[in-house]
């Protein structure tokens, strides 16, 4: 069976896959600008990332078996793995509240789709700390990139993006322990001088009293988010939770 997943050095024969995958290398390997995730720059690097490219035809079942594919194979590619997926262009750039909408409804249709159970750990109440979206059984962050994401700059891609980074990619980063503290004072910093605005005050750790994990997924582009407000456009389904 053909792969859905692609490492960072290898060549996409459709243009905008691997327009995707310049712009995106450029950007994270660039010296000039230091892109503030050090762990995704040194997993480019490492080629522990594993991309996907979601065309307009297909999207949510094309993404569905990618990241079924890459929860299988997670586990062996390394502790600073993740999976990036770049959606195919649409023809017209959307709005950031358009896109706001359908980077939720893209969660939810993958939700709706999954066959596994919730994991056993992960809260299924969105406004707990210690909630994260889970797909075929593995918990993950997810980060939003689009076109609409201009002062934000590290959250700006040409088209959208979204990256999906298992849970235990953070195992070794605790919010006490000595690398997690340094590892977040770097990556604030870099984002200090990346971003035209600061950093947003929604970043928080998974499991801290009062974080909500599903506001920093997508951010706002001038710290007014809709997060800040309200609850979470996810709706959790009861489906593997008798």
């Amino acid at each position: 069976m053909t792969s859905l997943l692609s490492k960072p050095t290898e060549s996409r024969s459709i243009r905008w896959e691997q327009d995707a995958v310049d712009r995106f290398t450029r950007r994270m390997l660039d010296q000039d600008n230091l892109f503030p995730c050090v762990f995704g720059v040194d997993a480019v690097r490492r080629e522990t990332l594993r991309y996907t490219f979601v065309p307009r035809d297909s999207a949510v079942s094309s993404l569905a078996a990618a990241m079924t594919e890459f929860v299988a194979q997670a586990p062996s590619l390394g502790k600073r793995t993740s999976l990036v997926a770049f959606f195919q262009p649409e023809e017209e750039a959307g709005t950031y509240e358009g896109y706001r909408r359908r980077f939720w409804q893209i969660l939810q249709d993958l939700h709706n789709v999954d066959t596994e159970p919730w994991p056993e750990g992960i809260s299924t109440d969105t406004e707990d700390p210690e909630w994260e979206f889970c797909f075929a059984g593995m918990p993950m962050f997810v980060v939003a990139n689009t076109p609409a994401h201009e002062r934000r700059a590290s959250r700006y891609f040409e088209s959208l993006a979204i990256t999906f980074q298992p849970r235990f990619v953070f195992d070794d980063l605790a919010e006490d322990s000595a690398q997690g503290k340094n590892a977040r004072k770097i990556i604030r910093a870099r984002l200090s001088d990346y971003d035209t605005l600061p950093p947003t005050p929604l970043l928080g750790s998974f499991g801290a009293p009062g974080n909500r994990e599903w506001t920093q997924y997508f951010l706002d582009d001038d710290n007014a988010s809709h997060a800040a407000e309200g609850r979470c456009p996810f709706t959790q389904s009861t489906k593997g939770m008798e």
